[in-house]
């Protein structure tokens, strides 16, 4: 089945720069009124019958209050990507194959707007980038709901002026840190490792918020439910580990970074994030 992708040297500098920074690549007040007030194509992976697109769908039915939206597949995209005033809600799945420590094997959504030369073979690298947000590997579903909450609460900020810059979200997510430990933290055994194996782990290591280990059931009634709780959202390939923590029930991000993955500092949840908590 045909698909989008983006150029490998493309996909390195933006999985990088969401690991550090959010969400947000545009932070023009203009251009999200204008989607606002346009239709959001919502592009399926598999023509809507994978559990992904059903995940999806889901997700955005539930928590997207921007625009209007139309769900489309591969060959519909074909037909409206020329159109420049055209917006697009597109996932990739990238893998990096060329050696070295940034190998990447990870999953990401996308708002562009269309490009008037279209995608070449699939690959969306020259559309301009309006969001990026990573969705994980293929455990993601269970996480779709919590990210488009808060992707469409990082694009009502911009439309209302709060935040208007890189800057400003930095400064934003940084206050928010202390945030973590203010509600129980929930997170799934697969976020775990060897320096962290259970809950005791974590409390012996110093955190002094309330964790919580539960199942993937457990972790998904709380996102659908929209509880005041966190969740840790770790997204990994075999040389990264992405840590984010968001409320479920605001979808505020509380804490965003990445780690290249060592035995010392594996993937998933480590001590270095506990100490970056507890401040």
């Amino acid at each position: 089945m045909k698909g989008i992708v983006l150029g490998v040297l493309m996909s390195l500098i933006m999985s990088v720069s969401y690991g550090q920074y959010g969400v947000m690549i545009d932070y023009s007040k203009e251009t999200w009124t204008k989607v606002k007030k346009s239709k959001l194509y919502v592009v399926y992976e598999n023509e809507g019958t994978s559990a992904y697109d059903k995940a999806l769908k889901d997700a955005i039915t539930a928590n997207w209050k921007i625009s209007n939206v139309e769900y489309i597949d591969y060959n519909k995209f074909e037909e409206l990507q020329k159109i420049e005033s055209n917006f697009f809600l597109l996932s990739v799945d990238f893998t990096s194959t060329q050696p070295g420590r940034y190998n990447e094997n990870l999953s990401y959504m996308y708002i562009v707007k269309g490009h008037k030369k279209g995608a070449k073979k699939g690959d969306i690298s020259n559309f301009p980038k309006l969001a990026a947000m990573q969705t994980g590997d293929l455990s993601r579903e269970v996480y779709l709901p919590l990210l488009i909450k808060h992707l469409n609460k990082s694009i009502e900020e911009v439309v209302a002026g709060k935040i208007t810059s890189l800057g400003d979200n930095t400064k934003k997510l940084n206050a928010n840190r202390s945030k973590v430990k203010s509600k129980v933290l929930y997170l799934l055994e697969t976020d775990l490792n060897d320096k962290i194996t259970s809950e005791k782990d974590i409390k012996d290591g110093g955190y002094e918020g309330k964790v919580k280990v539960v199942s993937k059931e457990e972790l998904a009634k709380k996102i659908k439910d929209g509880e005041d709780v966190n969740i840790l959202f770790c997204a990994r390939s075999s040389t990264k580990s992405y840590i984010h923590v968001y409320n479920a029930s605001t979808g505020d991000e509380y804490y965003n970074s990445f780690n290249l993955v060592t035995k010392k500092w594996p993937a998933g949840i480590i001590p270095y994030h506990f100490k970056k908590w507890n401040k």
